[in-house]
């Protein structure tokens, strides 16, 4: 019996050549992004997957609260994991790592800019999951200058040759090479092509305060690590309490009063990636949002699929209502109908997933192109995973077919025969509502599409308080030779029409925090601070609205420039400029504080990502004790002109630099990196949405083929009543206007909604009601899509011959 069903739904498929079209195109083309989603999916939720005890490692992070804001850090005080292994018992282990800075690396003179250097502890390897090809790893660092590079970085050196006991001349002197380890893993959240010995770093010291290193803990089996977050507000009072007494000379307790405190917490290492977004990440992690989204989105692009099959298959009951009659007249009982019609459901399913899986093979390379991904087919072809699509592929069409089979199964021959359709109403109730579902979705995605694409636009466009175009960043300039004579013969060159020197360009590097207070107030705040250099504020544009900006003509070895919100945040009242701010420095500090005098205020520009508030900042001149941070060099050039400008400073680094390697970046394209995920995110809706269009078009145009086929004699006595071809038109296209309007009315408060979650995620955003835009786009948009997808059988049958038509009454 099952091979005479089996036979008979196949030729069924075939015999419906549009019917079996429609519904196995829309179920591989939905399938097979619902694979490529779920590859993401599982590409992003496996990071730090690898290490060996993932489950009770952790990364020590602060929430540290100031009193007029609260900023979330990754780096935490040097001695906070050490102190936690020496006092709570229930930590078997700790590893520090210093997340690094770029430096020239020379092998038998060849130059090599590393920008991925860490330096560690010793036990590095017994805590981290990342295999030691060569080298004992008792003995990596017994020499205070070894260094373990990746496999990579090996062979980028010494090719095939032994790497283990070379040695490599850098800015750092002499590294020997005791290791090579396995290049570390895409889904990690930090990875390194070399490590140092953490001793090598003699500015790393002792302390409870200063925010310098990734601290690590391993928890010994059956560790609740919300206990360690409580033991940590002991250990602060215990340790950090006393430096901060000495550095704010104020009490503890006056401190926290004041509106200052820590509270450290524990993340597990595999939340890192989707769910920690602080300060001083190694890189940029991804969102656990987007994942949720872009599983939802699969979910739902599944869901039309299976809602165009059973919208179709109701549909078509009027034209096999009479092969079920026959069947029945002919002793089929129920369950063998319904035994049929699910058997051709299955059918359906089981073509789709294999056109699915061969569209998974062909597109996978372009996918990871467009996401900046390697995801591996073998992630794919697992066992486990082959049985989940099969049986995916049965539940999917059983699912599917559930409904048209009963629908089917249940028509009275005596009425069918007699060519006496009863149609039911709750048929086309759930037809509709079916519609409504299918342009619900599609909608909801097309307000959001355009919504992250007005906030994407939003932050290229932003007045962000300074001049981010035409600005090449010479990086690292600082480390050539002689330069003053580097900056004097770069500023001759044609089209170079400005100049300025920095510790950090805005969206990138390092900003420095220092505790300031202002004269006679006993509380501190903390400011970041960074170095300006060579007119750097005039070159960049930015707005000084008080007092000067540094010059060679003042002696500014004591002088400094705040932001607007660093004026608000010490107290200042009247005129800032003048006003003495002290450094703290603690007691240890055999100098002292150091006082500072306001020489000017800048307007408050963003020198991080959008995602953050503006801090208060303080900036120093070249000439201050912080002038050696200064790094990055900074040219206003003429665009017309980039190319030759490039090529004029690479000449004149060769010259004066030979050993050091010449790296350059556009600042804005600098910034736009930082909303890389953003845009990542924006160009996948917007795929993801025009497939779920495409989708619910397919469906719809084989719905109308249906629907007004069954109502062709209806339209036959109307024309013959007179009414017009475009009254017709009308009527017909009226029946789908009222679903799409109702999908409108149901979806714009659902984009909302989301819309305004993912929004909370930006410091600095659109207004939801500068968004109303992107809803009437959205609803017209469905609008016309339907039209022009029930536009053709619409005009064909209102165009049609009603003689024809009715011929047989």
């Amino acid at each position: 019996m099952f091979r005479i069903n089996a036979k008979l739904a196949f030729r069924n498929l075939l015999k419906n050549k549009l019917y079996t079209f429609i519904n196995v195109g829309g179920l591989a083309i939905s399938l097979a992004v619902c694979m490529l989603i779920l590859l993401y999916v599982n590409s992003e939720t496996s990071y730090d997957d690898y290490h060996p005890n993932k489950d009770r490692l952790y990364r020590v992070a602060l929430d540290r609260f100031y009193p007029d804001h609260t900023s979330h850090y990754a780096v935490t005080p040097f001695s906070m994991a050490e102190q936690a292994a020496i006092d709570f018992p229930e930590v078997e282990a700790f590893c520090r790592i210093f997340p690094g800075f770029g430096i020239n690396v020379t092998y038998e003179n060849e130059t090599f800019l590393e920008n991925d250097l860490r330096a560690s502890d010793k036990n590095f390897f017994d805590l981290f999951g990342i295999e030691l090809l060569k080298g004992n790893k008792t003995e990596l660092f017994d020499v205070q200058n070894a260094v373990i590079i990746s496999e990579s970085t090996a062979i980028k050196y010494f090719g095939q040759d032994e790497a283990v006991g070379k040695i490599l001349k850098s800015d750092l002197g002499d590294l020997i090479v005791t290791g090579v380890a396995e290049d570390t893993p895409e889904n990690t959240h930090f990875k390194f092509d070399l490590l140092i010995n953490l001793e090598l770093l003699n500015f790393l010291q002792a302390n409870f305060v200063n925010f310098s290193v990734h601290n690590y803990l391993l928890l010994k089996e059956g560790v609740d690590p919300e206990l360690i977050n409580k033991k940590y507000v002991d250990l602060v009072e215990t340790y950090a309490a006393g430096q901060i007494e000495r550095n704010q000379k104020i009490s503890f307790e006056e401190f926290k009063a004041s509106g200052n405190g820590y509270n450290y917490f524990l993340q597990p290492v595999t939340d890192i990636h989707l769910k920690s977004q602080l300060e001083a990440e190694f890189e940029p992690n991804g969102n656990i949002t987007y994942i949720y989204i872009f599983l939802s989105i699969a979910v739902f692009i599944v869901a039309l699929a299976a809602v165009n099959f059973i919208n179709l298959a109701t549909a078509r009951s009027t034209e096999r209502a009479k092969e079920v009659g026959i069947r029945k007249v002919l002793g089929s009982e129920k369950r063998q109908l319904i035994s049929q019609f699910l058997i051709e459901s299955v059918f359906v399913s089981i073509a789709g997933m294999l056109i699915a899986v061969g569209l998974v093979y062909l597109i996978t390379p372009a996918f990871n192109g467009f996401t900046d991904k390697s995801i591996p087919l073998s992630d794919f072809t697992t066992a486990p995973n082959i049985g989940i699509l099969a049986a995916f592929s049965l539940i999917l069409g059983g699912i599917a077919g559930i409904y048209p089979a009963f629908v089917l199964s249940s028509f009275q021959p005596v009425v069918v025969l007699k060519g006496k359709m009863i149609h039911s109403k709750n048929g086309a109730w759930i037809r509709n509502g079916l519609v409504v579902f299918q342009f619900f979705i599609s909608i909801v995605l097309i307000c959001s599409t355009l919504i992250v694409g007005q906030q994407m636009r939003y932050m290229q466009d932003r007045n962000l308080g300074f001049e981010k175009d035409n600005i090449l960043v010479i990086e690292r300039a600082f480390s050539v030779p002689d330069i003053e004579t580097f900056k004097t013969e770069v500023g001759k060159i044609p089209g170079v029409n400005g100049m300025g020197a920095s510790s950090a360009m805005p969206g990138s590097g390092f900003y420095f925090g220092a505790s300031f207070r202002l004269q006679g107030v006993n509380e501190s705040i903390a400011l970041n601070c960074a170095v300006f250099a060579d007119d750097f504020q005039e070159t960049m544009q930015m707005e000084l609205i008080a007092g000067r900006s540094f010059s060679k003509e003042y002696q500014d070895t004591l002088a400094l420039i705040l932001n607007e919100s660093a004026v608000s945040a010490l107290g200042i009242e009247g005129d800032p400029v003048g006003q003495r701010v002290i450094n703290v420095q603690g007691a240890n500090n055999p100098a002292g504080d150091a006082v500072y005098q306001v020489a000017g205020v800048i307007k408050d520009y963003n020198y991080k990502s959008l995602h953050t508030e503006i801090t208060p900042m303080a900036i120093f001149s070249d000439e201050s004790s912080f002038g050696g941070n200064v790094a990055n060099l900074a040219l206003k050039i003429d665009q017309n002109q980039a190319a030759s400008i490039i090529e004029s400073v690479r000449e004149i680094w060769r010259e004066q630099a030979p050993n050091q390697t010449y790296v350059y970046s556009f600042l804005d394209d600098t910034l736009l990196e930082l909303y890389e995920a953003e845009k990542k995110s924006g160009d996948l809706f917007l795929v993801f949405t025009g497939i779920a269009i495409w989708i619910a078009c397919i469906g719809l145009f084989g719905l109308a083929t249906f629907i007004i086929g069954s109502r062709i004699k209806e339209i036959g006595v109307r024309k013959v009543l007179g009414a017009t071809s475009a009254r017709v038109v009308f009527l017909l296209m009226n029946d789908f206007n009222k679903l799409i309007f109702i999908a409108v009315v149901l979806a714009i408060p659902a984009a909302v909604w989301v819309m305004g979650q993912w929004l909370e995620s930006f410091a600095y955003r659109i207004n939801m009601m500068d968004t109303w835009i992107s809803f009437v786009i959205g609803g017209v948009v469905s609008l016309a899509v339907a039209w022009v997808t029930v536009s053709y059988h619409s005009i064909k049958a209102a165009m049609s011959n009603p003689v024809k038509n009715l011929r047989t009454e």
